[in-house]
């Protein structure tokens, strides 16, 4: 068995910077909690500041299926890391996921079966019983190198449950330490638990959010089903939409909701009847009236749902003029809200490079001619610079129409 003492802190002294040891360990805790975006910032934050004290050490994951622990992170000076890489490198074997039955070790079945934190005077016993016996051998000089400094065995406990097990290594340990460790050992439990939730929460975010997206894409399809005008048009029309968006400087965060904006922009045509809607002549002014509610209907279906936010715009005003010649509420110049603006000439530009019931394609080059020609009525004209310079520097925007119409 090897040699540890459990000792309570009114046995011992405590070691010398032992208080500077606690300030410390609280800076690291009170970082850890700052870094639980995730579980591997968690151990990145430990490796970092356990290594600024001068100490080493490890945090292991407890598997009671099989009784081992699988060691997550590893933190060691950098003296030591470039002799242990030497010899994981010519062994084949990462300290970082090697995985030991705790009954190998004694001090680790006592901490994790016992649930106790454990003092060992001379920890090279410890490495001694971890490494396989098939390269004892071979790992000596490492072990000497290592010495046989104090350290710390301490369980990682969270809701009453051993999740883990925390050994912190250092020339300067003592006994008295073990109130200090256990503490540091609660902090990374909940570090660890948090960044753990934070990954759920994200992971069903994902899921809802990939939910909201296909359900969309669903809208969209069922009507590029019923309207054969659209067919191809609506995802076009959305891929170039963001490019263009992000061309000009507009948001990452922004570009979410461009998009959806662009994938809804004639969902309110699912209201047109069908005389109307798949009419291969030209509209009588009647029919015009009708057609021209579909992006108020768009607005009314579309603006209870939260999670569309501002996409609302796009379906609402994508026929909004510059000129205020346009529809449902005549707006003009930057009355009409930029993502309305971006995506508008880039709509126009796709139907009129698409085969239609009642016309065929036209030329691209007639179709610059046109968004010229209606640059400040139709077009704002800072949009119409901004696409025609993504036309010239990113050629393969053009692509997208011919690849997927």
């Amino acid at each position: 068995m090897v040699s540890d003492r459990q000792v309570t802190p009114d046995q011992s002294k405590p070691s010398i910077g032992s208080y500077d040891l606690i300030y410390a360990l609280n800076a690291i805790a009170t970082a850890l909690q700052e870094s639980i975006r995730s579980e591997e910032n968690v151990y990145l934050i430990f490796q970092e500041q356990v290594v600024a004290l001068g100490l080493r050490g490890g945090i292991s994951e407890y598997n009671p299926q099989n009784h081992s622990l699988i060691f997550k992170t590893v933190a060691y000076t950098n003296p030591i890391q470039q002799v242990l890489s030497s010899f994981e490198k010519k062994l084949k074997i990462s300290a970082r996921g090697y995985s030991i039955n705790i009954h190998q070790v004694d001090v680790y079945q006592k901490v994790i079966l016992e649930s106790k934190a454990v003092f060992v005077p001379d920890t090279s016993a410890v490495s001694a019983q971890v490494v396989p016996h098939s390269i004892r051998k071979v790992i000596k000089p490492l072990l000497r190198f290592l010495g046989q400094p104090p350290g710390i065995f301490t369980p990682i406990i969270y809701n009453g449950q051993v999740m883990g097990m925390l050994n912190i290594v250092g020339v300067n340990l003592t006994s008295a330490d073990i109130p200090t460790m256990q503490a540091f050992a609660n902090q990374i439990a909940v570090a660890l638990e948090n960044s753990r939730l934070v990954n759920q929460l994200q992971t069903a975010n994902d899921a809802l959010e990939t939910a909201y997206q296909k359900t969309l894409e669903g809208w969209v399809k069922a009507l590029e089903l019923r309207d054969n005008e659209t067919e191809g048009h609506t995802l076009r029309v959305a891929n170039i939409t963001v490019r263009l968006a992000d061309f000009m400087g507009l948001p990452e965060e922004d570009q979410k909701y461009i998009r959806q904006g662009a994938l809804l922009h004639d969902i309110g045509k699912m209201a047109i009847p069908d005389n109307i809607l798949l009419k291969p002549a030209s509209l009588t002014e009647a029919e015009w009236i009708v057609m021209k509610q579909h992006p108020i209907t768009a607005y009314t279906w579309l603006k209870e749902i939260d999670y569309l936010g501002p996409a609302v715009d796009i379906p609402h005003f994508h026929h909004e003029h510059w000129d205020g010649s346009g529809y449902p509420e005549g707006l003009h110049d930057e009355e009409i809200p930029l993502w309305a603006r971006i995506f508008t000439i880039v709509d126009v530009w796709d139907a009129m490079l698409s085969d239609r019931p009642y016309r065929k394609a036209i030329s691209i080059q007639d179709t610059i001619t046109y968004l010229k020609q209606e640059t400040g009525k139709l077009f704002d004209p800072r949009v119409k610079d901004a696409f025609f310079d993504l036309l010239s520097e990113k050629p393969e925007v053009n692509e997208i129409h011919h690849h997927q119409g």
